[in-house]
């Protein structure tokens, strides 16, 4: 009896392990940026990347030289799936905020939060352009 108890025990613990296994491997989008960008109050070089989500609220952000950041998001609703993913950029002056994460074949996206600087440049209504990137995963 005992033996069968710890068993059960040991199997529940692993099947918890496999489900946050699963859930703590997320779909990895790589991208080639082409120009310097901030995220999450961080200057970051142009470079390849690596975008992943971590959870429902969560992104990380992360070039081969391990710079990045973890980033707080909010769900986007889109139109239909697109077959490739596509990060989006504000452009103030010569400054890009990343501010929009797609992945390929999905309708739904994360809206990366506004960093201070971005605040800055908007609430001094700088001119916004838009700049889009589209990825393969």
């Amino acid at each position: 009896m005992k033996k069968q108890t710890w068993q059960a025990a040991f199997m529940g613990v692993l099947l918890m392990a496999t489900v946050a296994v699963g859930q703590s491997n997320p779909a990895v989008l790589k991208a080639d940026i082409p120009f310097p960008f901030v995220v999450a109050d961080h200057t970051l070089p142009a470079g390849r990347y690596e975008v992943s989500t971590l959870g429902e609220q969560t992104i990380r952000i992360v070039n081969f030289q391990k710079q990045g950041a973890f980033v707080l998001t909010s769900k986007l609703s889109g139109r239909a799936p697109e077959s490739s993913g596509k990060l989006v950029f504000y452009r103030y002056q010569d400054s890009y905020f990343l501010a929009q994460v797609w992945g390929a074949g999905s309708n739904t996206g994360r809206a990366v939060s506004k960093s201070p600087a971005e605040k800055e440049l908007e609430s001094k209504q700088n001119r916004r352009e838009i700049a889009v990137l589209r990825i393969e995963k």
